[in-house]
């Protein structure tokens, strides 16, 4: 009798603390994450691109364009507008969501490369040339300097969650938040070698320490991320969870902005829309997740990036996702990185500009939590062909430099070394 009261007391006591965590859970959640998928949305977009007739186009990267811009290919609610593509034969439909209010839609026919007739949906008539939806920039988030391109688990392509699935989690579709196998394994890492031990968070867990908990390695904290993890897998869907993970997740630097999100690191490390990637591509993203400051930069050499890569194809083929065939192919294809500050769209210093004129007329928190689209004057080609024109430039003043240091040496004589000067300029008539 005694030792059934001592059980019944136990069950009440432990009942009791379950309750307390999970109500405790439950409000961080509906604080943080209710009727949001990160944080809120407000997006900055260029001006409207404009197409002409004649002009070189490719109909892939234009169906990849609108789809960066917020265009669904299916009935979406949310969507800037709809996609319609037979053949080259490409119809782009605004919805009332998107710049041109539901207006303005041109069906696009292109052959051999080229925009070969546009026409109005509206009227029926040929066009000399039509505007389309603005590109996405990136989106705010908060004082830090952060980009992100949220998408939608549906966007997401299956060979990319493969990847990030055998790099981060194999078993999240099956587990309940924590995967048993894997924390009984780091718990006996840990006692073998007295630290923490990496490699037991399951995907929900580290959507649990990305929105609510330090990274802080000890146990106290990794006790309430498992806890915080079964009631985010009450209240959530695996789809809606992957979907958080990958909206969220850091991936590295490029320029002075923290990436965040695999739809921002595609466009930072490889000027794409993340659906356009190849195997590889894909194996790297994941492959980064684990320390993406020592895998991601492509000017510290390419050898630790195919590292990132060849672990999680290697991982890929263990887990039957892709042939021995497929794996091969992809350990020698080339990733193609783009330099730090190519791929991180527009200028940073233009996006904090937009920001603190928006900091003006609305409070930080008004940007976080409402879904704001705001549209610039940007020309995204213009600055992209800037960068691309600075990029030149400096190569061939680099090469001139290396030349005139080759026959400075050959004869003998000293390299000097550059000179600082200071100039002044009369800001009225601009002259030195």
């Amino acid at each position: 009798m005694l030792l059934f009261a001592l059980a019944l007391l136990v069950a009440f006591v432990t009942a009791g603390i379950v309750g307390f965590y999970y109500r405790s859970f439950s409000e961080m959640i509906d604080d943080r994450l209710s009727g949001k998928r990160v944080h809120g949305e407000s997006l900055i977009f260029t001006s409207p691109k404009r197409v002409s007739a004649g002009q070189e186009m490719n109909p892939d990267r234009l169906v990849a364009y609108l789809k960066m811009s917020g265009y669904s290919a299916v009935n979406d609610a949310e969507a800037s507008g709809r996609i319609t593509r037979t053949g080259n034969s490409i119809q782009i439909q605004p919805s009332k969501t998107s710049y041109f209010g539901g207006k303005n839609g041109v069906a696009i026919e292109i052959n051999g490369g080229r925009n070969s007739r546009l026409t109005s949906l509206e009227t029926g008539g040929a066009l000399l040339s039509a505007e389309i939806e603005p590109e996405l920039i990136t989106s705010l988030f908060g004082e830090s300097r952060e980009k992100r391109r949220p998408m939608r688990y549906s966007e997401f392509p299956a060979l990319f969650r493969q990847a990030v699935l055998s790099a981060e989690d194999k078993r999240f579709f099956d587990h309940p938040g924590l995967d048993p196998i894997r924390v009984v394994g780091a718990a006996w890492r840990d006692l073998r070698s007295g630290s923490m031990a990496q490699g037991a968070s399951t995907i929900t867990m580290q959507v649990a320490r990305s929105f609510f908990f330090s990274t802080k390695r000890e146990w106290k904290r990794k006790i309430k991320e498992i806890g915080m993890a079964l009631v985010l897998e009450n209240r959530f869907t695996k789809e809606q969870l992957f979907e958080l993970y990958a909206n969220e997740v850091y991936l590295g630097n490029r320029g002075s902005f923290a990436v965040h999100g695999f739809g921002e690191a595609a466009r930072a490390y490889f000027d794409k829309d993340l659906r356009e990637l190849s195997l590889e591509q894909y194996a790297f993203l994941a492959g980064i997740i684990r320390a993406p400051n020592r895998y991601a930069s492509s000017e510290s050499g390419q050898e630790r990036a195919a590292e990132a890569r060849d672990r999680v194809l290697g991982q890929m083929l263990e887990n039957g996702f892709i042939s021995y065939g497929r794996y091969e192919e992809a350990k020698k294809a080339p990733l193609a990185l783009v330099r730090s500050g190519r791929g991180t769209g527009p200028s940073g210093h233009f996006v904090d500009m937009v920001k603190d004129d928006l900091l003006e007329k609305f409070s930080e928190d008004e940007l976080i939590e409402q879904n704001y689209r705001i549209y610039t004057t940007l020309d995204a080609d213009l600055q992209r062909a800037a960068i691309e024109a600075v990029e030149f430039g400096l190569k061939g003043v680099d090469e001139q430099l290396e030349r005139t240091y080759a026959r400075w040496r050959a004869r003998g004589e000293a390299v000097p070394l550059p000179q600082a000067s200071l100039v002044a300029m009369d800001p009225h008539t601009g002259e030195i």
